[in-house]
């Protein structure tokens, strides 16, 4: 069986990586792997090329500044997989080193051109349904296997000679309370028997500067309303931020602040309110019910809705293909907005109903093993190669 190039580009291909590379080694010991790749991937090469962290570039100078060092390193990538006679290079998430940004030709396109017998695979379909449908074509032509986590994505590639796939989502697997619920509430001290509402205002400092002010707004509120002066607040903080800054911004708001344990106090709250993102589809998975929140540059927002022909802007809820779950975008962000949507998920009713429905969001995410389904599926096509 011929070698297999695996790149991935940042630290969520890395996480895939490791869980492929592993089930690859599983079902082919003798298997030689070279590639790209971080701390979670790099026991399973046995040629490392390069770190994720030669790839991961953020903001508008720096690009520019690498693009000569990320030529270089497609350079060498090719050539190592000339070197070592690759039968297949799979590519991991990352579409702009992978398929080309601004002009620049990717990796993959790179390697059609000096080695055309090589097979391409790429895992995790890039969403092109949301900011790119034009690259549609060109990604159903180049390559020969496209791995999708989300099962209307298949259909998009239709007509093409691409043999685009669903694996199910690894989310699946991963998403489950890092501790039971007894362990989370004694160790945060919170009371088990007081409703518990999460707050989830994202993992970036802008994202958290813009969404979470409403929210403390909304708990210093109802901590002075007799009503609602039984519940209770927890953010889960974001290893992506510093948790004594996320407490400085609280502003005395009775907000208990907790570190490792997101999936927790999502899977233990009554209810949540969700920054937009990745965080909307763990919670739809936890069966937490919740809203999705976002806000942005006015600016930014105008260009999103140029650019992104989307009835929705939830994960969940396009992995729905419906609203299951209630969208607050710009205004709607604010206090007494935000109290009457939680005061909706708080009735045991709807959020009765609303559980329901989150299950179907967990319906179109398929069944755990999307890495030994991708890795059941390279080893078949290298061993079906010459």
């Amino acid at each position: 069986m011929k070698p297999i190039l695996v790149v991935a580009g940042e630290a969520s291909g890395d996480l895939h990586g490791a869980e492929l590379l592993r089930e690859l080694k599983d079902h082919a010991p003798g298997l030689r792997i070279l590639g790209v790749g971080g701390d979670g991937m790099t026991p399973y090469l046995d040629r490392k090329l390069a770190d994720v962290r030669d790839l991961g570039v953020v903001g508008l100078v720096e690009p520019l500044v690498k693009v000569p060092r990320l030529l270089a390193l497609r350079r060498a990538l090719v050539s190592a997989a000339r070197e070592e006679g690759v039968g297949a290079l799979l590519t991991i998430d990352y579409p702009g080193f992978h398929f080309g940004s601004a002009g620049i030709q990717g990796l993959t396109q790179a390697m059609r051109q000096a080695l055309p017998e090589v097979a391409l695979h790429h895992y995790v379909c890039p969403q092109v349904w949301a900011w790119k449908p034009g690259r549609i074509p060109k990604l159903g032509r180049l390559l020969d296997t496209l791995y999708c986590l989300f099962d209307f994505e298949p259909p998009l590639f239709e007509g093409y000679p691409v043999d685009a796939r669903f694996v199910g989502n690894p989310l699946v697997e991963v998403v489950k309370p890092e501790v039971d619920r007894e362990t989370f509430f004694s160790e945060t001290g919170l009371d088990a028997s007081k409703p518990l509402v999460a707050l989830l205002p994202g993992s970036r400092r802008g994202e958290l500067q813009r969404l979470l002010p409403p929210m403390v707004g909304l708990a210093k509120a109802w901590a002075k309303d007799s009503e609602h002066r039984n519940i209770q607040w927890v953010l889960p903080v974001a290893p992506t931020l510093e948790t004594g800054w996320v407490k400085a911004c609280l502003d005395g708001a009775p907000v208990r602040v907790v570190e490792g344990r997101s999936y927790a106090a999502r899977a233990f709250a009554d209810a949540a309110l969700v920054c937009s993102g990745t965080a909307t589809l763990e919670t739809a998975l936890l069966g937490t019910p919740f809203a999705i929140l976002y806000r942005m540059n006015p600016i930014t927002l105008a260009l999103a809705r140029r650019f992104v022909k989307l009835p929705h802007f939830g994960l969940a809820n396009v992995v729905a293909g419906r609203e299951v779950v209630r969208e607050l975008l710009q205004g709607e962000v604010n206090p007494v907005r935000l109290g009457q949507e939680l005061s909706r998920l708080l009735e045991p009713e709807f959020a009765a109903r609303l559980r329901r429905d989150l299950a179907e969001v967990r319906s179109h995410l398929g069944a755990p093993g999307a890495a030994a389904r991708v890795a059941t599926h390279l080893l078949s096509r290298l061993a079906s190669q010459p």
